[in-house]
């Protein structure tokens, strides 16, 4: 039984690293390219966003939110080394970039059509970035258009597919000429692969994000979720539509929201399956996925890459100190703080800290901190030591002169 698609999207999510002594001349770069504006947050225009997320990280990720519009206004008259100063010193600068239009494509000669709705570059000043980029398959109404497409275009990026740049995905119109101009400009803006591979990031492949409201004839009341529970695996881990080998439920990592609506979250993305049966599934919960939820996944992947990279910089003995210093300040300001108080944002985020592996890589680091403290406090103590040391020769010797002078003034 072919699946069809009421509505779908997919957000393809590319990690990279920049050097945190060149995230200014970054944020400048950006600034000064005439397609990237900054990506601004408003109470009224964005409030299911500002109620989702808690005070400490709506204020780390979204801190537009507390501006006024004389706020950008003063900033928009600011030189740019100015303003590239300003982004520095803000936890996360989101750009939108400006394609002109959307751009329309198709996966081979008589292939899938889609089209590239937007493309953001998430940043945060500790050098972890995002580029995303929002797509939609068109001409179809397939699931297994869509399974094969989220396969494909995943790839895009690879340097060891050099045929599905030249066959398989197709710029026909717009701002690319073809997926080559594509990986051209991401390339362009993301910039050196070698700090992402430091930290073992996959740059030949994007995550997945996608979400995908399918007919209800296929999952209603009188037929049950498991009835399309393979398709759903295949969604939830991006494979192809012809992939045909026996599955075991537990391999699945999903969070249900609803009677019809599942999340699945693999380390090849987060996808969200749901049914027609109820409106509210492709009237709001499209925008939720793609706002609340969407930034709970990056936030994680963030906390994920960061400690990492903080890892990493643990194995530098220049860095160590410094280090030291950014993993205490990422326990306070980050590490001990919720999300959001949602339900089902805290069933997707603890999900999430599950397959991401978050407790586990964080302990990892904090195994490196206390050897790290441990080896302070003995370097410490060895000149403490010291310096009671030569203090009690120095009193030895004082003594000495002391008694010294007495026995000449009482002898002589």
């Amino acid at each position: 039984m072919e699946l069809k698609i009421k509505y779908s999207y997919s957000y393809f999510i590319y990690p990279y690293v920049v050097k945190e002594e060149k995230y200014n001349g970054y944020m400048q770069s950006l600034l000064k390219n005439r397609r990237c504006t900054l990506k601004l947050f408003e109470k009224r225009k964005n409030a299911s966003m500002y109620n989702y997320f808690l005070p400490t990280i709506r204020d780390y990720m979204f801190r537009s939110f507390g501006f006024a519009e004389s706020n950008y206004k003063a900033f928009n008259s600011l030189g740019m080394t100015v303003q590239s100063n300003m982004l520095s010193q803000t936890p996360c600068t989101i750009f939108e970039y400006n394609m002109g239009h959307d751009v329309q494509a198709k996966t081979e000669e008589d292939g899938i059509f889609f089209k590239i709705e937007k493309i953001e570059l998430i940043c945060f000043n500790t050098g972890i970035c995002f580029l995303v980029l929002k797509t939609n398959i068109e001409d179809t109404n397939k699931f297994s258009d869509l399974l094969n497409f989220n396969y494909k275009f995943r790839d895009i990026n690879s340097e060891a597919n050099e045929g599905l740049s030249s066959s398989k995905i197709k710029i026909q119109t717009g701002t690319f000429s073809d997926i080559k101009k594509l990986s051209e400009l991401i390339k362009e803006l993301t910039g050196s692969t070698a700090s992402s591979k430091k930290i073992d990031i996959d740059t030949n492949r994007f995550l997945i994000y996608s979400y995908a409201c399918i007919d209800q004839e296929y999952w209603n009341d009188r037929h049950e979720f498991i009835e399309i529970e393979k398709e759903f695996f295949k969604f939830a881990n991006v494979l192809n539509s012809e992939f045909n080998s026996s599955f075991d439920n537990e391999r699945l990592s999903t969070v249900n929201l609803g009677k019809y609506i599942k999340i699945g979250i693999s380390s090849a993305g987060m996808n969200l399956i749901a049914s027609s049966i109820n409106t509210v599934n492709y009237t709001n919960l499209p925008f939720q996925f793609e706002n609340e939820y969407f930034y709970t996944y990056i936030f994680s992947l963030y906390k994920k890459l960061y400690i990492k990279k903080l890892i990493s910089e643990f194995q530098s003995k220049k860095k160590a100190v410094h280090t030291k210093e950014k993993f205490i300040n990422f326990t306070n300001d980050i590490w001990i703080h919720e999300i959001t108080n949602d339900d089902n944002g805290i069933l997707i985020y603890k999900e999430l800290e599950k397959v991401l592996d978050l407790s586990e890589t964080y302990e990892k680091a904090k195994r490196h901190y206390d050897l790290l403290y441990k080896d302070f406090r003995v370097k410490d103590n060895e000149k403490f030591n010291k310096i009671i040391l030569i203090l009690l020769i120095i009193s030895v010797i004082g003594n000495i002169i002391n008694f010294y002078i007495l026995y000449k003034l009482r002898y002589y």
